[in-house]
């Protein structure tokens, strides 16, 4: 065992193997790699948990319940891995789920008539696609 590291040593010693952009994203950046957007939209999706799906008319698309509570905390979980540090596994996260809701949600969330919640539900997660998308498949080696 003389001469080998252990794994956690190891870790700590590597360099840090994500870029700093430049350009217009060197703006954003700061923000890719911040708990912020993801949380706030976790927030959003958890209190629209709350509004029940009969004060929303007939013809207007809401997401399911279960869908709306699940994001939440999923999008809850990109949050704390980001708050912990993981740029790279975090903006991963917040990518990976938000792509799924879009793929679920986006079209018939456009569809008129549109209600409000579920328009913003949409908007913030395509802004937390775009986001995190470009930390994680631009900037991180």
């Amino acid at each position: 065992m003389e001469g080998k590291e252990s794994p956690e040593r190891a870790n700590l010693s590597s360099p840090s193997t994500s870029q700093t952009a430049s350009g217009v994203f060197s703006h954003f950046q700061p923000y890719a790699r911040s708990k912020g957007p993801i949380l706030a939209l976790g927030t959003l999706a958890a209190a629209s948990a709350v509004i029940p799906s009969t004060v929303v008319r007939p013809n207007v698309y809401f997401p399911p319940y279960l869908h709306r509570v699940g994001f939440s905390l999923v999008f809850g979980g990109a949050a704390y891995v980001l708050a912990a540090g993981d740029a790279r596994n975090g903006s991963g996260i917040a990518t990976a789920w938000s792509l799924t809701y879009l793929f679920l949600h986006l079209r018939r969330s456009l569809k008129p008539p549109f209600y409000p919640i579920t328009f913003a539900m949409t908007a913030g997660t395509a802004a937390c696609a775009a986001l995190y998308g470009t930390e994680y498949f631009m900037y991180q080696i």
